[in-house]
């Protein structure tokens, strides 16, 4: 029997719900490798990334065929072509977990472990720790079909912010001789990709608010 619009609808939705658990592992094992300096667990982020990369192709394509077959208007197109945005962005979060699972596994060998600054490492986890949460509520967000939470992302970016000064202010303080640079060019990669994943959380949440209300001014309300 041939499944109707709303079905595939909502098949879709599921799809997305799921890539966006294996992004959310993603991003906690890479926080974890981070904390306990684990190349095993990183590698693990590495290789998961494979399941949502077929998400992101498998989803993309069955909103063009939806698309295609049904021509889609006002609220159904553009939670289509909303959803086509989100994956992008749920798939960019899943590479900047796989880049911080890599830096784990630079940073973990035996030649580094003696230039890793524990003290640094301890904020580098705990601004993930702020953003993590982002990533779970822009996808509860999406679920609930909710505008009032995806309009409230991004409030932790003051707090990521400071986080990331103290880091660069200690990074330029205390490692300064030439066996450090390897550490300090990743720990600064490391600090901004987890703010890049704050960032992509809160595009989630401004698409979210875009179809559930059709105002494209949440693009570009300058904060």
């Amino acid at each position: 029997m041939r499944k109707t619009f709303h079905q595939r609808i909502e098949e879709i939705t599921e799809d997305v719900l799921a890539m966006g658990s294996l992004v959310q592992e993603a991003v906690h094992n890479s926080i974890e490798a981070l904390m306990r300096m684990d190349p095993e667990l990183a590698e693990k982020v590495i290789k998961d990334d494979e399941r949502v990369n077929e998400y992101d192709i498998s989803i993309e394509e069955k909103c063009i065929v939806l698309q295609a077959e049904h021509q889609p208007v006002a609220v159904d197109l553009r939670f289509i072509h909303s959803i086509s945005i989100i994956i992008k962005h749920l798939e960019r979060i899943g590479d900047l977990a796989v880049n911080i699972g890599k830096i784990v596994k630079r940073l973990s060998t035996k030649e580094e472990k003696s230039n890793i600054d524990k003290e640094i490492i301890d904020l580098l986890v705990e601004m993930g720790k702020l953003v993590k949460p982002e990533l779970g509520r822009a996808l509860k967000a999406f679920k609930n079909r909710d505008a009032k939470l995806a309009a409230k992302l991004g409030k932790s970016d003051d707090a990521v912010d400071e986080i990331q000064e103290m880091i660069f202010k200690k990074l330029f303080t205390t490692n300064k001789g030439e066996e450090d640079i390897k550490f300090v060019t990743n720990i600064a990669l490391a600090s901004r990709y987890f703010e890049r994943i704050g960032d992509q959380s809160v595009n989630i949440g401004d698409r979210v608010l875009y179809f559930l209300t059709g105002d494209y001014s949440v693009f570009h309300d300058g904060t």
